[in-house]
This record gives structure tokens, sequence and C-alpha cells, in this order.
């Protein structure tokens, strides 16, 4: 009986394989469920308890380069291989998540934005399904924006399969704004298309959520895996590549025609130079180019025929450039770097399982099977390349819900980016060269592990701001993009992979990944099931390191201190780790130790120490004590830079501090030291003359103890000798500010200190600051104090507008409030100030200030800013520095700006007052420019002079101004002109304001209008750090109410340095 059922079994087997066409995953037919598949899942299963389901889409497909229109027929077979019989299935239809009224646009709205949208996007046409059957049988949908509900004529029961057929048409638009993957753009006169998610896509049932059916909010991804066979109709002069083999290469991409699109043929080719014609456009005469692809679980293309095509091989992998012919000077290695990554990622990580891999010079920065749509040049495109070509092991092939958790691709991908860049091409990023000789000279080498991964992470670390990234990748506070903390599901993950290397040990570490990597290609793992793969292969409890990375907002923040040879390190935040460090010994000698915090103890070469075991509030500090001969110098924790800590001054016993000259290049805050900068300071004003300087700034990350020096010896050289006593001034000059954090006390506040003398004028502040995370809302408490002493020289003084010997003490109160709408930005400021102890006036404001931006017109062309100001205003000896200016800017505000505070750059003739309007102006106050320097008196009926009112203490006015820059021709714009049409109105108070007399305390309504320009001066050279510099010229052409002498209408001049508002 035994053998008779063995000889059946032997028979149903061989049949079953004689009948079952051999695995082959580069033609037809379907081979993706064969038993001799090596990645199917079934034959290589996670876990005993997996499941996941099955597709084969077939995909006729036309490109009208006419219409921007695909027009296609969709078949697919669905494999339910879960326990669960289903009557329901879903389908994403992503393209219509770019219209009016979508879940995309309501996200828009909610983050201020006003979408504009193209012509078949305003229609509300992304992709539009037909003829939708299940097995034949036409059945019920409905559609909810991006999902498509579709209901089974009858029940799909486990383990069987369905078939559905449909037709539709998806569209392309370049007309609108919203970022959108699907692209269509001109090339050079040339329509380029990128196809992605242009096809109605089977939602993914799986075994933890059932049917995954979020919304497309621009973000992230799921999808089945199986086989395509897709066919895409171009016009013939198309070059196209895709996801998948091409099967009819012969026929579409001939040796002859190859060899023309090679991009050696244009490695001499001018950068952005037109490109040549190598297949000429017939309209009508098409190609259709045939893929075929297995263990996919999506299908993109690209097409243009612009595209020149470069190739280059790692064993039996290729990888293929495509770049548009103008670019192709600066593409010429892209397949090579290409390649490069499919030897590091399969060599390190699992070996590659598809055939190739396509990068394209696609003005995106996108990844799909076998295809990454790329853009920018060498050497800059380099970690772009590496990006995308990393999304091939970690999306491509382990395919897990990105849209649910995205630090299981994006995170792991940038992880493998810093990887293959420092693999590839060394520790250092290659960049080019700069043509500055002073760039030469001072420009730093940046490490790619800092660029890729750490400067980002430690830089909202630091600032305890970064997020917990096990979030759905649409719920960072509902941001849009990268916003909201989402940029850490790259950034915080990349730490946490090098930081698990920094606690296994580097060997364990990448097994370990490989285990992962063999462990869930071609399948769906969650933030579980890495966390499980790890823990099984190394058998080490990692569930206190994946806790805190993934779940909790905690970071690493350790400090070391020394005191003969007892080291102490401290536990200053609440997350725990392993410690690694380095003792150099007075006599250079150097020596290595280990901290375990938990029983594991990794393959160290270093002398291990007891464990440190501590958690939470625990066990803050730990001590040893390190007997070394000659005596130990210095303490440095984690020499290898992977341990992540959120502030690494207080790594070193010494203080890690760097001391350099401050080039005024871009670089990256140092995220290893405390940095400290110095600078020579060299300005003059006619008093002092040439003020000769050096000024000193340090801190950490633009964040910690931020500190802000100049002293200046003033020579007298250059002074101006015609005035009386112009040898009275002071010799020496300084300025001081310093601000830093108080996030241990509460987060998002900071603690401001200034103190200067300049000029005659001793200025004192001292700030506290609380905004919120978004920095969107802030509060702030001044204690201000402005004294100039009796023996200063008047010479400092531009007006009469101030006094000596009288102290000016005052507390301010500001709140200010940003915010985004629909069509731009605005900003209001209610202030509070009030003299305070020890003050010589006794004075009190309320003031409330609104700037608004708006863009209208086509392509937000056209910029109308608003200012809105009102001051109230009580006390009868008010500092007559700090009084309300009807035409801009008090004394007070002046002195703050090193071009208006005393005689120098702007004289000051310019900047006294009389009985004409003057040439200069300060944005500030009321701002009414076009009286500028005039005493503007008021008058009784009778003609007595009641005051001049060019200084009051209660006012309000409105300010508009239409930028109409961005119509001037280009060649103006580019050298940093604009132009603008300006209004400004506004009263002020001719006696001091109460409640009898507010109605009738005013002047006459008082206005002004002109046309402005405004000069931006960028270029300061090889200097890159320095702020423009804007100078003004705005011609107030009309004032309802000039000077005498004056007409209302005449033309007039006033320079301004700074915009009005």
């Amino acid at each position: 009986m035994y053998k008779k059922l063995l000889t059946t079994l032997l028979t149903i087997l061989c049949v079953s394989g004689f009948s079952q066409q051999k695995y082959d995953a580069l033609s037809s037919p379907n081979t993706y469920r064969n038993i001799d598949n090596p990645n199917y899942w079934k034959n290589k299963m996670p876990h005993a308890a997996y499941w996941q389901q099955d597709v084969h889409y077939n995909i006729t497909a036309n490109i009208d380069e006419t219409t921007d229109i695909i027009s296609a027929n969709q078949s697919l077979t669905y494999w339910n291989n879960s326990p669960d019989n289903l009557d329901i299935v879903y389908f994403h239809l992503y393209q219509n998540a770019f219209q009016p009224d979508s879940y995309y646009d309501d996200l828009q709205n909610q983050n201020g934005k006003s979408p504009k949208y193209g012509m078949y996007e305003s229609q509300k046409l992304g992709t539009v399904v037909n003829n939708l059957k299940v097995d034949g049988v036409e059945v019920k949908t409905e559609i909810d924006n991006t999902i498509m509900k579709v209901y089974l004529p009858t029940s799909l029961k486990s383990g069987d399969s369905i078939s559905f057929s449909m037709d539709f048409q998806t569209y392309f638009d370049n007309g609108g704004d919203v970022r959108r993957r699907m692209a269509l753009f001109n090339a050079w006169g040339y329509k380029h298309y990128n196809g992605v998610h242009w096809y109605p896509r089977i939602c993914v049932y799986d075994s933890k959520f059932g049917w995954t059916k979020d919304q497309h909010l621009g973000k992230e991804f799921y999808g089945n895996f199986g086989t395509f066979d897709v066919e895409l109709n171009f016009a013939s002069n198309f070059v196209v590549e895709a996801t998948g083999f091409l099967t009819n290469r012969e026929e579409v991409l001939p040796k002859e025609l190859r060899e023309k699109l090679d991009i050696t043929n244009f490695k001499d080719k001018e950068w952005k130079s037109t490109p040549s014609v190598i297949t000429p456009y017939k309209k009508g005469e098409t190609k259709t180019w045939k893929y075929h692809a297995e263990n996919v679980h999506d299908f993109a293309f690209t097409a243009d025929p612009t595209y020149r095509i470069g190739e280059s091989w790692w064993e039996d992998k290729v990888c293929y450039s495509l770049v548009q012919e103008p670019h192709a000077s600066r593409w010429e290695n892209a397949a090579d770097f290409g390649a490069n990554c499919i030897k590091v990622f399969s060599e390190d990580f699992g070996r590659y399982v598809y055939h190739k891999i396509i990068v394209a010079d696609a003005r995106s920065g996108m990844e799909y099977p076998m295809i990454t749509l790329d853009g920018g040049s060498d050497p800059g495109y380099r970690g772009l390349l590496a990006h995308e070509i990393g999304h091939m092991w970690f999306f491509g092939q382990v395919g897990n819900n990105e849209t649910y958790r995205a630090l299981l691709d994006e995170g792991f991908t940038q992880f493998l980016t810093a990887w293959a860049l420092i693999k590839i091409d060394g520790e250092f990023l290659i960049e080019n060269t700069p043509k500055s000789k002073y760039k030469q000279r001072f420009k730093e080498k940046v490490k790619a592990i800092d660029s890729r991964v750490y400067y980002a992470y430690i830089n909202d670390a630091t600032k305890q701001n970064d997020p917990v990234i096990s979030t759905h990748s649409d719920c960072f506070h509902g941001a849009l993009k990268h916003g909201g903390g989402y940029r850490h599901v790259y950034y915080k993950t990349a730490s946490m992979l090098y930081n698990l290397q920094y606690v296994l040990g580097d060997e364990l570490f990448l097994n370990a990944m490989k285990h992962y990597f063999e462990t869930w290609k071609i399948a769906h793992p969650y933030n579980e099931d890495f966390r499980d793969a790890m823990i099984q292969y190394t058998k080490v409890d990692l569930n206190w390191f994946f806790d805190q990375w993934l779940d909790t907002d905690k970071r690493i923040d350790y400090s070391v201190k020394k005191k003969g040879n007892m080291v102490t390190f401290e536990r200053k935040s609440r997350m725990q780790m392993p410690i690694d460090f380095m003792v150099i010994a007075n006599d250079g000698k150097t020596y290595d130790y280990h901290i375990p915090n938990h029983w594991f103890v990794k393959n160290t070469d270093a002398t291990v120490l007891p464990k440190w075991h501590a958690w939470d509030l625990l066990q803050p500090t730990y001590s040893t004590e390190i007997n070394i001969p000659s005596g130990i110098k210095e303490v440095i924790i984690d020499p290898t830079n992977r341990l992540a800590d959120s502030y690494m001054p207080d790594n070193s016993s010494k203080c890690n501090t760097s001391f350099k000259f401050n080039d005024n290049l871009w670089k990256y805050p140092d995220w290893k030291n405390y940095e400290i900068k110095y600078q020579p300071n060299i300005w003059w004003n006619s008093t002092d003359g040439i003020k000769l300087g050096m000024n000193l700034k340090s801190g950490y990350m633009n964040h910690h103890h931020l500190f802000d020096a100049t002293a200046w010896i003033n020579s007298g050289i250059q002074q101006d000798q015609t005035t009386e006593n112009y040898s009275d001034y002071d010799k020496l000059s300084y300025r001081i500010k310093y601000n830093t954090n108080l996030d241990n006390i509460s987060l998002n506040s900071r603690i401001n200190l200034k103190s200067s003398y300049i000029a005659g004028l001793l200025s004192n502040k001292l700030s506290l600051i609380k905004s919120d995370s978004k920095g969107n809302n802030s509060l702030s408490v001044d204690l201000v104090s402005l004294y100039r002493p009796e023996n200063s020289s008047d010479h400092y003084i531009s007006n009469e507008y101030w006094n000596k010997n009288k102290y000016n003490n005052r507390i301010d109160v500001n709140l200010n409030h940003t915010y985004t709408y629909s069509y731009g930005k605005g900003d209001i400021n209610l202030s509070l100030k009030t003299s305070t102890l020890g003050s010589d006036y006794d004075y009190s404001s309320i003031s409330l200030e609104a700037i608004n931006n708006n863009k209208f017109g086509n392509y937000n062309r056209l910029k109308v800013n608003t200012r809105s100001y009102f001051q109230l205003g009580y006390g009868a000896n008010w500092a007559p520095e700090s009084q309300l200016g009807l035409s801009g800017a008090n004394n007070e505000e002046l002195s703050e700006n090193k071009y208006t505070r005393t005689n120098g750059v702007i004289c000051s003739d310019m900047m006294s007052v009389g009985n004409e309007t003057g040439n200069f102006q300060m944005g500030g106050g009321l701002n009414l420019r076009g009286y500028t320097s005039y005493l503007a008196p008021e008058y009784k009926e009778d003609g007595e002079l009641i005051r001049n009112t060019n200084y009051g203490t209660t006012g309000a006015s409105f300010t508009t101004e239409v930028d109409v820059s961005s119509y001037l021709p280009y060649s103006i714009i580019s050298k940093g002109i604009g132009t603008y049409l300006f209004a400004d109105a506004g009263i002020i108070n001719i006696e001091e304001i109460n409640r009898n007399n507010y109605k009738t305390a005013w002047t006459d309504i008082r206005t002004d209008a002109g046309i402005g320009f405004t000069y931006t001066h960028r270029n300061w050279g090889p200097l890159e750090t320095i702020s423009p510099l804007v100078i003004r010229l705005d011609l107030p052409i009309f004032l309802n109410r000039p000077p005498y002498g004056e007409e209302y209408a005449q033309m007039r001049w006033v320079l301004g340095i700074g915009k009005t508002f």
C-alpha cells in the first residue's frame, strides 16, 4: 500500500514539474509563483504563519504625445493567499490626488497653500476607469478620491484567484504647481514623460491591516509583489525605459540605433546646448516597447526623445543611464557609479535579484522597481543616485508598507546613501573644485556620513526637536513634503542604524542586516519584523534599543570628566547606550575601553569594564579608575563618532572645541565641536574715524551658548576734522551678544543678553523668549536700558532727539504670530512697553503691527505687500529717542543699524529735520516716507503752532507696496533691481490722548504715493554668508499735505537702506 502511495506522489510531482514552465524572470509566461523561483515568498517564508497576495498585471497602453493622455487596457489576476474570504477589493487611483476638492487639496489648504491646477487637473481628470469587470461580469464600484472600492460578484475564497479587466485613461499635466511625481515637462522643445503610479493598482491586503487603503497625500506607497507584462506605445522618436526586461529590444532599439544613442558620442557636448535629432518625429509613426517583470510590486516608465544611453555591468547586472543629451557631458560616469552601487549593496547587504537598474535624468528624485528618476550632474548627483539605487534594496526588494512606516525604506536607504558614498568615493564627498582661490584656500572637505546622516539628525536632536519616527508617513503634524519632522524617517533612522553598528560591532551588525534582507526580500515586513529578525540572528536582547529609537523621542547625551585617574561619565538624557571611550595618556599613548550597558559584550579589542546597567532616571553616573603609568591627558567618548550624541562638546574631558578663522563660507555647523571663529572687523564713521576691531563668534549647532563679541579701537584716522572738538571721541567700543536655549527648563525657550557701547550710547538688553514648536508664535519679555554719558561726544548724535545723562529703562513685552493663507503669509506683532525702575523717563505704549505678503496673478508674479500699524502712548515724560516717528524709524531704532547710528555713511544733514522734506528714510514708525525729515507742523485755525508732529506718541498708518519686479526683463532682475508702486497714509497725535479728546487729538490724515526701486547687492565675491544689502530709492511724487512751497505732485526722492517693511 505504501509503495503504491509513494509511486502516486512521485508521479504527481513529476507531472507538475514537467507541466510548469521553468522559472525565468526575463520573459513570458509568468513564472513568479513557480516552485523553482527562489524569491517567491512561499519558497522562503519569513515565518511559518506568513502569507501575502500575488498579482499579475497585463497592460497595453498608448501614450498620446499630442494630448498627453494614456489610454490603456488592463487585466489583472489576483490570488487570495490569505486565510480570509474577500467580498470587496480596493484599488489605488493615485493621480486623483492632484485635483480640486481632493484630500491632498484639503491638506494643502490646511497648510495655507492655494494650489494651482493644470488643464486636466482642474477638470478632476487623474485616472478614469471604464468597463471594469470581474471574471467577465460588470461590477458595482465606489470612488472616494484616490481609492476605488469594488464589490465582487461572488466571494473570493481563500486560496482562489480572480481576474479583473478594465479600460482606463490617465492624464499627464504640467500646468499646476503641486508636486506631482507623474511628470510632464518640456525638454529642449520635446515632451518628457515620467509615468509613475499611472494605472489602477490593487491595494495590499495583509495580516496587519487587512485592506491598506490610505488616501494618497503626496508621500508614500505600498504594493503587492507579482508580475507585470506591459506594452507602451509611443511616438517613434521617443527613447523609453521602464521596469522589467525589454523583450523586443531588437525591434525598438536595434544595434545601429543604440550605437547612435550611446552617451560616449556626446561626452564633449557643451552643457545645455541644443540636442541633436537622431530619430525625426513623424506624427502617427509609433513604436511599442514591451516589458516583462517578475518579483516586483510596481511598474514605472520614463520617455524622452533627447535621452542618450550609458551602460555599465557588474557581473550579470547592468546599470543603464538615460540622460538628456544637453546634460550628457556631466553624466558620463552615471552608469559606472550605478554599477558600483549595485556591487556595494549586493556584497554588503544581499545580492540584487533583478537584472538591471535605470538611472534617469528626469528632474526628479524617486524610486520604482528597477528604475530611478533622478537629476543634477556629477559629482553632486552621486548622493541622489546612491539613495535611489539603495531603494532597490529597501522598497524594491524588501517591500515594506512605506505609507504606514516610511522609516523601513527611506531611513534604511539614507543609511545606504552614506554607506555607498564612503565605499565608492571615500570618507569625504567628491565636490567640484571652486574657481575662487579664496574658496580653494578655506573650503573644507565634507564627510559623507555627516552630510547624509548625522548633521540633519543632530541639528534637531540637540534642540530636542526630533520626532517619534514610528509614525504614519501622513501624520507628522499634517505637514507637507518633509516638514513636521517627517525628514527624520530618513536621518534619525540612518543614525539609528549606525548606532546599532556601534552597539553590535561591525561584523555582527552586517551579518544581521544580511539576514534581515534575505528573510524579507520580495515580502512585506513591518517594524516588528525588522526588530525580530535582528534579535533572532544576533541572539541579543535589543528590545531596549528599538524601544528607545523607534517609539520614543529620547536621545543620547553623555558627558565625561576626569580627576586624576578617576573618570566619571554622566548620562544627561534618558536614552541608554554602551560606552566606547579612548584615553589619551600624557606620553601620547592611547587606550581603548568598553562599558557594556547589558550582559551582552560586543566583539572588541578594547578593555571591557564592568557593565553600567542604567536607564531612564536610574544610575545617571558611572565612575571608574583608570590606572595609566604616565597619567591621563584626555578622555574621549566614542572616537568613531557613531554614538549619535546630541551634545558633543562634553564628550571629551577637555571639551571638544575648534578654533578657526571665520572665512564667511557656507558650511555645515560642526556637530562634533563647540566652534569658535574669529575675524577682523573694520568700520568707519566720521567721529571715530576708522574703527579697527576683532570679532569672535562661538556656539554649538547654532543653538547652544551662542556668543558674538566685537571690540574696536577707534583710531581717529579719516575722521571729520572740520568739526569743533573733533578729537573728542571714544577710544574703545564694544558689542557683546550671548544667547542660549533653556530647553532643560522649557522647550523652545531662550535667554538673550546684549550689551554695547558704540557711538557714545551704552545699550543693554536682557530677553526671555518662548515660542511654540513650529515657531509660529512667540512671546518675549525684554529689559532694556539706553544711556548716553554726559562726556560722550556731541558729534555722535545725528539730530536733537537724544538726551545725555538720562537713563531710558524699560520693560518690553512682545507677542508675535506668523501665519500662512492661500495667497500669502502674514505676521502680527503686539508690543507693550513701559518705563521701569531707574528710568529718568515715564511713558508707556501699546502697539499692533500687521504685515501681509500677498501673491496674485499667473505664477504669483504680482506681489501686494501691506503694513498696518497702530500705537497708543501714555506719559508726559517720553524719552525723545523712543517716540513714534511719523515718517519712519525713531532714533532708538536708528541706533541699532550700523549705517544710521551716527554720522558717517549717512550724514547728519540727511537725518536732520526741518521745514522741507528730506532725502533719507528708514522703515519704521508710521512709515510715511514722503514726509521724511519734515517737522510736519500743526496749527490752530488762527495760525498758532500747536506742535511739530514729526514725532509723537500715538498714531496709526497703512502702507501698501505693489511689487511688479517680476514683470521686468530678466536682464534687469538678474542685476538685483526691483520696482514697486507705493502709497502711505497715517495720522499722529497732536496732544496726549485721553478719554475726553480721543476723537479730536489727531492731525488730519497725511498720505503719500509714488514709485520705488530697490537694488539688492548679493554678490560679495567669494563670501557666502554676508547678508544682502538693499538700497532703496523711493519717489514720493504725491503728498496730500506738502510743506509750504512744495506742490502736491512734484519730483521728490528718498534714499533708504533696507526695505520699508
